[in-house]
C-alpha cells in the first residue's frame, strides 16, 4: 500500500505520519474522502471513523484512476488504526528501554574505568598531593609497571565497550542502519579485539592460539558493527572458558565465504539451549547455576549484527566432553561466525 498518510485520534494527537511538507500544505484544502490535485496527478482525501481521522495522499495510477479503490485504502487504514497505534506505542517503549539500557551500561562502564584508575592511584593520595599529582603518578607507574600496564589495558577494553554500546544503539535500533561494508583482513580485525582481553585471559591462565596470519582471508562487512559483534563473542568466551585451558581460533574458507571458528572448553551448553542462548535475556542453565550469567544481551546482539552484515553465527556443543571443575560443568563448544566476501 503506497499511500502516504497522517493518522490522528479524537484529541488531535498524531499517531503516525509520513507526509511530506507539500502534502501537509494541502490538508486544509481537503474536502471529503477523494479529491484530485496537481492537475490530476495525485489523489488525496480525508475520512474519519471510531475516534480516528486520516489524511491520505497517493500518486498510484490505480488510485488516480479509481476513487473507490483509493477510498478503500483509506478505510483499510482506519480499520487498522488501533493496531497501528499499538505498534507505534510498543516501538516507542522499546526505544525508551534501549535508551535506558544505553545510559545504564555507559554509566556502569565509566564507573569501572574510574575504579581501575583509583585501584592503581588511590584517590585520597591524589587529593593530598595538590600540585604534585604528575610526579606522584609517574612514581607509581615506575614502581608498578606491570600493574599499570594491566590497568591501561582494562581501561582500553572499557573504552571499546563504550564505543560498542553507541555502535549497537545506532546500528540495531535504526530502521535504516548506516552500514559501510568494505574488505577487511579477518586476522587483523580479530587481533584488534583479542588484545583488549589480554588481562582477562591472563587472569584465568588461558592460552589463546589464533591461526597463522593469512592475508588471503578477507571478508566484506561493516567494520564498526562487526567489531562490536566480535567484542561480545570474545567477552563471552573470556567469561565462560575453563580456567587453565586453551582457546583455539581458526580462519578458513566456507563455501566461498570466510569462517571464523572459536573452539574452547567452556560452560556447558545443553542441546536444547543451542538456539535460545542467542535470544535476548537468555543465559544457559549451567551459566546461571554458576553465578556467571549476565543479562543475556551480548550474544543476541552479536548474532543480529552478523546477520545484518549478511553472515551467520552459530554454536555446536560437543556432548561427551563434559568435565566438572569446582562444581561447574564444562564441555567443548565450537562457535562459528561466517562472513560474506565481496563478489
Amino acid at each position: 500500500m503506497d499511500v502516504r498518510y497522517r493518522l490522528i485520534d479524537s484529541n488531535g494527537q498524531v499517531i503516525f505520519s509520513n507526509l511530506s511538507e507539500s502534502d501537509i500544505r494541502i490538508i486544509p484544502s481537503l474536502k471529503g474522502p477523494s479529491n484530485k490535485f496537481i492537475s490530476g496527478r495525485m489523489r488525496a482525501g480525508t475520512m474519519e471513523s471510531d475516534g480516528y481521522k486520516v489524511f491520505a495522499f497517493s500518486e498510484l495510477k490505480d488510485h488516480i484512476k479509481s476513487s473507490s479503490v483509493f477510498k478503500k485504502e483509506i478505510k483499510t487504514i482506519l480499520n487498522s488504526a488501533n493496531r497501528i497505534r499499538e505498534i507505534i506505542e510498543e516501538s516507542a517503549r522499546e526505544t525508551n528501554r534501549s535508551t535506558s539500557r544505553l545510559i545504564h551500561n555507559l554509566t556502569s562502564i565509566n564507573a569501572h574505568n574510574i575504579q581501575e584508575f583509583y585501584s592503581l592511584i588511590p584517590q585520597e593520595n591524589v587529593s593530598r598531593k595538590m600540585g604534585k599529582q604528575l610526579a606522584y603518578v609517574q612514581s607509581v607507574v615506575e614502581d608498578e609497571p606491570k600493574e599499570a600496564a594491566m590497568v591501561l589495558l582494562r581501561m582500553a577494553k572499557n573504552n571499546a565497550a563504550m564505543k560498542a554500546e553507541f555502535a549497537v544503539f545506532k546500528k540495531l535500533f535504526d530502521s535504516t542502519p548506516d552500514l559501510r561494508p568494505t574488505n577487511h583482513n579477518v586476522h587483523k580485525v580479530l587481533m584488534n579485539i583479542f588484545y583488549l582481553f589480554f588481562p582477562d585471559f591472563t587472569d584465568k591462565n588461558v592460552r589463546v592460539v589464533v591461526g597463522d596470519r593469512e592475508d588471503r582471508y578477507l571478508a566484506y562487512f561493516d567494520y564498526e558493527s562487526v567489531h562490536v559483534a566480535l567484542y561480545h563473542i570474545i567477552e563471552n568466551s573470556a567469561k565462560y572458558i575453563r580456567p587453565g585451558s586453551e582457546m583455539g581460533v581458526k580462519i578458513c574458507n566456507h563455501l566461498g565465504r570466510s569462517e571464523i571458528i572459536f573452539e574452547m572448553i567452556s560452560t556447558q551448553i545443553r542441546p536444547d539451549e543451542v538456539d535460545i542462548i542467542f535470544e535476548e535475556g537468555v543465559s544457559g542453565d549451567i551459566a546461571k547455576k554458576s553465578g556467571k550469567s549476565g543479562n543475556g544481551i551480548g550474544m543476541s546482539r552479536a548474532r543480529k549484527i552478523i546477520e545484518l552484515n549478511g553472515g551467520s553465527l552459530s554454536v555446536k556443543p560437543d556432548p561427551g566432553t563434559e568435565e566438572v571443575v569446582m562444581g561447574v560443568t564444562y564441555q567443548k563448544n565450537i562457535f562459528s561466525m561466517i562472513l560474506p566476501r565481496k563478489k
